[in-house]
């Protein structure tokens, strides 16, 4: 495909969904899109201008709409994938893999889910540019898998790196409160020793 070609698809792709909405409607309407540029190596880079396409082997488009949910208003999300051809469909991967948008507890708590065949294989919460690059490594693990029960496989392995690398986290953080704690003794210490020095004077 030409350079260009991604990017006449994607302004395409924007336009045809900015024009769904009806231009009077200050309750439901069009925000902005997320343009995701996949190289082929697999690697993400993320851009709220198109500019990212120009290098990009396919791509995704993750429009946001805003619309009144009861009494509050809510960002909802659409994602739609453009092939290596230039192809485009409604987060339709290959291999019967597919993106779904939509809450989780609360519509203020959006996500994105890889799926295959209606079970859910990975799911990336907000920010999406900074956490869509695991669910898309995810995905090119699974697509590799020869059978279901490899996928089931992968599944469970997958879950696990993430429960590790969230231990991870919390005992990073739990290390760092404990450092800011011994800190905040050892200048308590000292002031205590100034006062004691002081009241001796």
């Amino acid at each position: 495909m030409r350079i260009d070609s991604f990017k006449e698809i994607a302004k395409f792709c924007v336009n045809r969904y900015k024009e769904s909405f009806d231009a009077d409607d200050k309750y439901n309407f069009y925000v902005d899109t997320l343009y995701v540029a996949i190289d082929r190596c697999g690697f993400l880079t993320c851009s709220t201008t198109p500019h990212v396409l120009h290098e990009a082997s396919e791509c995704l488009l993750i429009h946001r709409r805003r619309s009144l949910a009861v009494t509050n208003s809510y960002d909802w999300y659409k994602i739609e994938y453009i092939d290596e051809e230039g192809a485009v469909t409604d987060g339709v991967l290959k291999k019967g893999f597919r993106l779904w948008t939509g809450a989780s507890g609360s519509y203020s708590n959006q996500i994105i889910q890889l799926q295959n065949e209606n079970r859910i294989l990975y799911t990336c919460y907000c920010p999406f540019e900074t956490n869509l690059q695991h669910l898309w490594d995810a995905y090119g693990r699974f697509r590799k898998a020869k059978s279901d029960a490899e996928i089931e496989l992968l599944d469970e392995l997958i879950e696990k790196d993430e429960k590790i690398l969230d231990l991870m986290r919390e005992v990073e953080g739990f290390k760092f409160s404990n450092y800011i704690l011994k800190k905040e003794r050892n200048q308590y210490k000292k002031l205590l020793n100034e006062i004691k020095e002081m009241v001796e004077k």
